[in-house]
């Protein structure tokens, strides 16, 4: 058996490192060191969350030198801009997993229009894979920072990589849930407002559209991206209209192949996939230069918190779903 990993959580207390704990534990090769808040140090997990109250882990505000001596891996769970000093202060101490957006774009210039912020680590950007496990796995393997993509990014992403290189254009609406939004409220986020509600925001200007276009292999020109927010909690739902020059030379199923969680399907349905770590996918043909893709991905799992385990396992040459395959969809 594989010598077992010690991993650290950077920011436990939001929505996305919960869900990274609610991984760990269930993953036979971990023992959690630290879970880190500056906001409620010395405070046990389960007085913050009681539905963690069967847990003794403790949240402290350990500082990072001995937080990097003790874990083989650290996630990091903080918000976009505020991540750089930590990727930078952990950096060669201990392998990162790094949830924000600091470092899933290599160009500091593409970074600063979409993130309206400087980038203070632009040699960092350099070393650090984008982690999404289907495109860049042997990348992963070797790599000591992993930038986790965006939710959004990754669901358009492997919806348009069958057809990556032959887009002529590509119009994608994309339905998230309100977990998305994080754990602070905000008007727009309020239940009231939204449980009753669809809203779209940022059109075509959305900060994960470097991430989607990079990898469609096509510029912002040829994607009309509308994000959406919908009723409901977890998921997010897209539909995408692609528009290509010729026929794919391949079929989604052969290319998804050594993808243990993409599913290829005949329809795609936000109950199918909602706690797990899969990616539901159908396509439909309308005609040989004009195809519908619809996909669903749970933005907490697969667009957040699994992938991100997904990326350790391959780090550490374990099994690419150890941890995750006994994750199966909530259901109904």
């Amino acid at each position: 058996m594989a010598q077992r990993l010690k991993a650290s959580i950077i920011g436990v207390t939001g929505y996305t490192g919960l869900e990274i704990l609610r991984m760990l534990i269930a993953h036979p090769q971990v023992d959690i060191t630290y879970l880190t808040s500056r906001q409620n140090p010395n405070t046990p997990i389960g007085e913050l969350y009681p539905h963690l109250s069967h847990l003794k882990f403790m949240v402290t505000d350990t500082d990072h030198e001995t937080v990097a001596k003790g874990s083989d891996i650290v996630f990091l769970a903080l918000p976009h801009k505020t991540a750089q000093d930590t990727v930078a202060a952990l950096h060669g101490k201990t392998k990162i997993i790094d949830m924000s957006a600091d470092f899933r774009l290599d160009d500091v210039a593409t970074y600063e229009k979409y993130y309206a912020t400087p980038h203070n680590y632009p040699a960092l950007l350099k070393e650090a894979v984008y982690g999404a496990p289907e495109f860049y796995k042997e990348q992963i393997k070797k790599a000591d920072i992993v930038a986790n993509p965006g939710c959004f990014a990754l669901l358009a992403q492997l919806m348009l990589y069958p057809y990556a290189g032959l887009i002529e254009s590509v119009d994608i609406m994309a339905v998230t849930g309100s977990s998305g939004s994080g754990k602070s409220p905000s008007e727009g986020t309020h239940h009231p407002v939204r449980n009753h509600n669809m809203k779209s925001y940022n059109i075509n200007i959305h900060r994960h559209i470097p991430e989607i276009i990079r990898t469609a292999q096509i510029d912002a020109k040829q994607l009309n991206f509308v994000p959406t927010s919908g009723p409901f909690t977890r998921g997010i739902f897209a539909t995408a209209f692609i528009r290509t020059t010729s026929m794919p030379t391949k079929c989604s199923t052969e290319i998804y192949k050594d993808a243990p969680f993409v599913r290829i399907c005949k329809e795609v349905s936000l109950a199918n996939i909602v706690g797990s770590n899969f990616c539901d996918i159908a396509y439909t043909m309308v005609d040989e230069n004009n195809f519908i893709a619809q996909g669903a991905l749970d933005n907490l799992v697969k667009g957040a918190a699994g992938c991100a385990v997904q990326n350790m396992n391959l780090m550490f040459g374990l099994e690419e779903t150890l941890g995750l395959d006994i994750l199966a969809p909530v259901y109904p």
